[in-house]
C-alpha cells in the first residue's frame, strides 16, 4: 500500500478514528526514543503527589492543546 492511498484512507476515517490513528503513531514515535523513555519512566515511578497532577488539572491541559 502507497503512502498515497493510506492518506486517503485516513482523510476519509471519522474525526475520533483520526485521533486514535494519531496517537497510535505518536506512541510508535515516541517508543522509539530513549531519552523519552526514561523520562516518561522516571514520571511513572514517581511516588511524590506534590509532583502529581490532579485529573481535573489533566482535562484543563488537555483542553488547553485543543484550542
Amino acid at each position: 500500500m502507497s503512502i498515497e492511498v493510506l492518506k486517503q484512507e485516513l482523510a476519509g476515517l471519522a474525526p475520533a478514528d483520526r485521533s486514535r490513528i494519531m496517537a497510535f503513531l505518536l506512541s510508535l514515535q515516541d517508543g522509539q526514543d530513549a531519552a523519552y523513555r526514561r523520562v516518561l519512566a522516571g514520571k511513572i515511578d514517581d511516588r511524590d503527589p506534590k509532583r502529581w497532577v490532579s485529573i481535573d488539572e489533566l482535562d484543563r491541559r488537555l483542553a488547553a492543546k485543543k484550542d
